[in-house]
């Protein structure tokens, strides 16, 4: 709905969001200079909008410094459609009194509207600023940075306004999908348990699906997508038969979503759909045998869909991820080539081709490749770790640490730097430095396993004995299979005279590698769901 006429009638009690301030209307009389402004809050009050927009265009003629009158007649321009001539009223009424907090909220509400965020997010920060108290500045602000999917300063406004939050599906699936970006489980299940009560577009019913998945509600998520599925008769249309697999792909259900995708893949190609299509068909069914260590099958039907759509990276990406948890380095390494022929730009590949490289022991060319990308402003720390570890494997640590102490000084600290770093000092005999490493590490990821199993492991070589085993016993608190940490426990308990917790946590089994799983290699890239056209659109509330 509208919200200028619900603004504009909040004049007449003097409560409400009421476009200025929600002054009462005795108070704009007091200050109104001439007989045409007086008029023209009458015709407010009884809502004769064009006899007050009239009304008002004549007082600012008369009294073209007062700012209020400006504030005024924008509003009704908003509400005759020229908001253009309403942005320059506001902007006139905060240049001729840059304390009219009224006028900053509007002008952000009306930015707002026209989803021009950034200059929105301006003006109503500015209005909180100069009246703290006002809850529809704080709402307003609350929608503006919902849209921008800044969700965290979004529920912090919508919860300083104290308003009511619309009940309108479109609202309801945005609020879920923030309380689901940060991980408030509960608060995103409640918000769908509304949604679910709403009649929803079919494009809306898959956003619910997916958001559903995100919370672990697979039975009720499929469920959902089976009705549209279902609800088409006997030829239901390609999206419906995409997301459904989509979905079973997501629930862990890998049969059903690789027969779910073989089918679709296979009418679409009858139907004679587009290449991309097929290829995020292809893609399923190659990730769903992946997890279902179909190895071969797997890398035939993500080589598919690398070839329908070869200048889409995601698919050989996908297809080298494969190869290299399979072991088959030496393809891995031609099929990123391959890739980047039509994806010249891909730093994603380039990155790729070096892990590739450095898992098939071709150190120079993985250098290269690393080298490239830092020496282009790599603006992620993965090729400076990359190149890290190329130098480690070369028995070039002091050289490693160097290149990662650089790349915190244009990067920034992160903690795959750190923790590299770290591993690199190290290694190069230099531990008090690699226990400030690590130390970092653990600061910037203290829930990482085996950032506290070094930091552990340097502390018990410095004979921190009593530090190292807080340390490691946090290792096996987040990682329980931790085999290194416990073995290194043991050692510590043993130099501390504690032979019963020695024998306890001594374990003879092989060191697994210290470095985090998949830090150049990553997951899988599973494809977008395919929304169809939607038939229902809410005006802002």
């Amino acid at each position: 709905m509208n919200f200028f006429p619900i603004l504009i009638l909040a004049l007449h009690s003097g409560t409400g969001p009421a476009c200025a301030s929600g002054l009462q209307l005795v108070e704009f009389q007091q200050a109104a200079q001439a007989d045409a402004f007086q008029k023209g809050l009458t015709a407010l009050k009884e809502n004769r909008l064009e006899d007050a927009l009239r009304e008002f265009t004549a007082a600012e003629r008369e009294h073209p410094e007062n700012a209020r009158i400006r504030n005024f007649r924008g509003i009704l321009l908003v509400q005759s459609g020229k908001n253009r001539e309403a942005a320059a009223e506001y902007q006139e009424a905060i240049r001729l009194d840059p304390l009219l907090e009224d006028a900053y909220r509007n002008l952000g509400f009306l930015r707002w509207t026209e989803h021009q965020l950034g200059p929105a997010r301006e003006a109503l920060l500015r209005a909180v600023n100069l009246s703290p108290d006002d809850s529809f500045a704080h709402y307003y602000l609350g929608r503006v940075e919902l849209d921008a999917q800044q969700y965290e300063q979004a529920f912090h406004e919508l919860e300083l306004s104290r308003q009511p939050l619309p009940v309108g599906s479109s609202f309801l699936i945005q609020a879920a999908t923030g309380y689901v970006a940060l991980g408030r489980r509960a608060d995103a299940q409640r918000v769908l348990e509304q949604i679910r009560k709403l009649h929803l577009s079919d494009a809306q019913s898959v956003s619910v699906a997916s958001l559903l998945l995100s919370v672990q509600e697979n039975t009720s998520a499929i469920k959902i997508l089976e009705t549209l599925h279902k609800s088409r008769g006997a030829a239901p249309p390609s999206w419906a038969q995409f997301d459904l697999a989509l979905a079973y792909l997501l629930s862990g259900s890998y049969v059903q979503a690789a027969d779910e995708a073989l089918v679709y893949a296979k009418s679409a190609r009858t139907a004679g759909s587009e290449s991309a299509e097929l290829a995020r068909a292809w893609s399923v069914i190659g990730i769903a045998d992946a997890h279902l260590n179909r190895g071969e099958e797997s890398v035939t039907a993500l080589r598919q869909a690398a070839t329908f759509a070869p200048q889409e990276e995601e698919h050989w990406l996908n297809l080298t991820r494969e190869l290299m948890e399979l072991s088959n380095f030496p393809e891995a390494v031609t099929e990123a080539q391959h890739g980047l022929a039509p994806n010249p730009k891909s730093y994603a590949l380039r990155l790729r081709l070096g892990a590739a490289y450095l898992a098939a022991g071709r150190y120079a060319e993985s250098e290269s490749v690393f080298r490239d990308l830092v020496a282009a402003g790599d603006p992620l720390p993965l090729g400076y770790v990359g190149l890290a570890q190329v130098l480690l494997r070369t028995g070039r640590a002091a050289d490693a640490a160097t290149e990662l102490a650089d790349a915190e000084k244009k990067l920034g600290a992160k903690f795959l730097l750190s923790y590299f770093r770290g591993l690199a000092l190290a290694r190069a005999a230099k531990p008090e430095e690699a226990l400030a490493a690590f130390q970092q590490a653990v600061q910037l990821d203290s829930k990482n396993a085996e950032a506290h199993t070094n930091l552990g492991k340097i502390e018990l070589a410095l004979g921190r004995v009593n530090e190292a085993i807080p340390e490691l016993h946090e290792a096996l608190r987040l990682d329980p299979g931790n085999t290194q940490a416990k073995r290194l426990l043991s050692q510590a308990y043993r130099r501390a005279g504690d032979a019963e917790n020695a024998a306890k946590y001594a374990d003879s089994s092989a060191e697994p590698s210290a470095a985090p799983a998949n830090d150049l290699v990553g997951d899988f890239f599973v494809p977008e769901w395919q929304l169809p056209p939607d038939g229902i659109e809410e005006k802002v509330p």
